[in-house]
This record gives structure tokens, C-alpha cells and sequence, in this order.
């Protein structure tokens, strides 16, 4: 996770997509700039699904806020009409940010999984 610590924004979006590319995603496009309308990356799943990722680097000892997913909910689902949609972070959520990804039906990739995610494991919503 160090070097992956030691990323600036854009690096870890490029990152993320690499781990996408890995995983069997295709036609993934790294967005996030001005302009994004709230999604970093876009793609398709090895199953042909539309995808839409936000990723955020922060610290670790911060944490992701239920208005961050709030806003990448409606980001992803209504305004990119993504099939699937994946929030990737370097650091924890906070209970009420988990409750929102839940019930918005949006995997929250938290440091952890993270890890493992670029150590080889698979995602379950990329299969």
C-alpha cells in the first residue's frame, strides 16, 4: 500500500483502471478531470455491463463520507446509466458512507479490499 500512498489523484485513477484491465474490463477510459460529471472511470465488465468507478486517495486515517457516495450514486446511475458501479478508496468508509453504498447497490472497495484487489484477488462484482 505504500506505493500506492505515495500516488498523486490522477495515478491512482490510473491505477484502478489498470487493476480493471487486469480484471477483464474493456474500452476503460480514465475521466477524472473537470468535466467528469462525477465518475473517474468508465467502462465495460468482461460481460459487457457498463461501469462507472469513482476513486479517491486519501489519507488512511481519513475516512469516505455518506455525501461522497451520495453524490456518485446519482453520478453513476443517472447521469452515466451505469450497469455497475464501484467506488474505490484508500482509506476507510464511515458507517452512514457503507449504508448509502449498500442501499445504493455500490461496492465500497475500502483500504483493505483494495489490498487485496491489487494483489490478485478478485472483485465479485467484476465476474
Amino acid at each position: 500500500m505504500a506505493a500506492i500512498d505515495a500516488m498523486n489523484g490522477r495515478e491512482f485513477e490510473e491505477y484502478v483502471a489498470e487493476l480493471l484491465r487486469r480484471d477483464g474490463c474493456s474500452a476503460v477510459v480514465v475521466r477524472g478531470r473537470n468535466g467528469d460529471r462525477g465518475v473517474d472511470i468508465t467502462g465495460r465488465t468482461a460481460d459487457g455491463r457498463t461501469l462507472a468507478v469513482q476513486c479517491k486517495r486519501f489519507a488512511p486515517y481519513l475516512s469516505v463520507t455518506s455525501p461522497d457516495v451520495q453524490k456518485f450514486v446519482g453520478a453513476a446511475k443517472v447521469l452515466h446509466s451505469s450497469e455497475v458501479a464501484l467506488f474505490v478508496a484508500t482509506c476507510p468508509f464511515t458507517r452512514d458512507a457503507l449504508d448509502v453504498a449498500t442501499d445504493g447497490g455500490i461496492p465500497a472497495v475500502h483500504r483493505g479490499l483494495l489490498e487485496e484487489w491489487s494483489a490478485g484477488a478478485a472483485l465479485a462484482v467484476l465476474e
